[in-house]
């Protein structure tokens, strides 16, 4: 099998993989968008968002030092690594949950919604199960070993789908069950991640690497600036939208302003097997082998990606109708609006970027992108402008963003 098809199939797998959990989370959303009334869906949402958003920073952007590093040590020494992390991984869900636990009734205030202190409360000790998870994709992808990240992924979503659902179908259950449930699913997968985790390190010895700490964190504290400057530029619409346009306007700007499934699973499977090509190729300066294949992966996604695109917003309000009901007909204003991101979803620049050590330059991108987001978006809040036009500033941010990245790695590899 050539390299390329090699690529191929590890590529064909995360899309797999991407599609199983794009599938089931729309599911779910599909069954509480109609079990629930706006505000308590609202909420629901609220508390996931809050949850993703704060990742970004307590993850200190270590996910990706499996992909980035797994390929550049033997395998005595992938098993120190993946341990050590673990730990890493641990400590910091344990302090996620405390600050999610004290912060609650702040964050609650900030956004304008009560009901958020008691959910937050409720759901503050389930990042202690859930942070450990991260790193499997990573460490598979670089194992390339990609069909069992299409396997972890489909069976910890289910995992997911029917503990938060079952309250809700057969006991009547509102947000709080539905959260109840979402920790229930946390910890089955935790478990189940730990062993998937271990499982390609089972009859190893570990290998102490070196100057680890040094090593990793020199890499991924770049990455943790870039994932500070994340939360502001994540939470910016969902904390704009909460705290001046309400918790029903915020159900219909998280029920449209989504990814459509095929296009996240294209763009993010080419984007997760670039990154440790481009770390091994680095390492035995063969790069010119890697933009090769950067360059094609670009073009094979512009022919898989865009008639989507285009036929989803040419049907985005049958598609939003079908899948959360009538009420939510408004949501597909936000994934037209979105879909507008996704055109510019196929440069993954963040792999060139690290491979040829401008780790910084990401940094510096984000950070001026949430400058000017953060004060543009309050400008238009207080000024009144509809939910809609935060929306479509943070597109055309992000797009402005991606296009300089994308331009700069071209100069960079001529």
């Amino acid at each position: 099998m050539s390299k390329n098809s090699s690529n191929y199939t590890q590529a064909v797998w995360l899309a797999i993989s991407s599609f199983s959990s794009f599938a089931l989370a729309f599911i779910s959303a599909a069954i509480l968008s109609r079990y629930f009334d706006k505000t308590e869906y609202g909420t629901y949402k609220q508390i996931i968002y809050i949850y993703s958003t704060l990742q970004v920073i307590f993850t200190a952007g270590l996910p990706s030092v499996f992909a980035y590093f797994i390929p550049r040590y033997n395998h005595e020494q992938g098993k120190y690594l993946v341990n050590r992390i673990n730990k890493v991984f641990l400590i910091l869900g344990f302090l996620f949950s405390l600050v999610l636990y004290f912060s609650s009734g702040f964050i609650a205030q900030m956004l304008k919604n009560n009901e958020l202190a008691i959910g937050l409360k409720i759901f503050s000790i389930f990042p202690l199960f859930t942070l450990p998870t991260l790193g499997v994709e990573g460490l598979y992808t670089a194992l390339r070993k990609t069909k069992h990240i299409a396997v972890y992924n489909t069976i910890s979503k289910l995992f997911m789908l029917m503990c938060i659902i079952t309250p809700v179908l057969l006991f009547d259950g509102d947000y709080k069950s539905a959260i109840m449930g979402w920790g229930v699913g946390a910890f089955l997968n935790f478990i189940f991640a730990m062993y998937m985790k271990s499982k390609p390190y089972f009859h190893t010895a570990k290998q102490v690497i070196p100057d680890f700490y040094s090593t990793i964190f020199k890499y991924s504290f770049p990455l943790m600036g870039a994932s500070l400057i994340g939360f502001f530029i994540h939470s910016s619409n969902q904390f704009f939208i909460s705290r001046y346009y309400g918790t029903d306007r915020f159900a219909e700007f998280s029920n449209g302003f989504i990814p459509i499934p095929f296009i996240g699973m294209i763009a993010g499977s080419v984007k997760s097997v670039l990154l440790p090509v481009f770390s091994h190729s680095q390492k035995i300066g063969k790069i010119n082998d890697a933009l090769f294949t950067y360059r094609n992966a670009v073009d094979k996604s512009i022919i898989l990606i865009y008639p989507l695109i285009i036929f989803c917003f040419a049907f985005a309000e049958d598609i939003v109708v079908f899948i959360y009901g009538s009420q939510y007909s408004s949501s597909s204003h936000y994934l037209r609006i979105s879909l507008l991101r996704d055109i510019f979803d196929v440069l993954p620049f963040l792999s060139v970027l690290l491979a040829t050590g401008y780790s910084k330059i990401y940094f510096r991108g984000h950070w001026v992108f949430a400058l000017l987001l953060i004060s543009l978006s309050y400008l238009f809040a207080k000024m009144s402008y509809s939910a809609y036009m935060n929306v479509v500033l943070f597109v055309i941010l992000a797009v402005m963003m991606k296009m300089y990245f994308y331009l700069f790695n071209n100069k960079q590899v001529v």
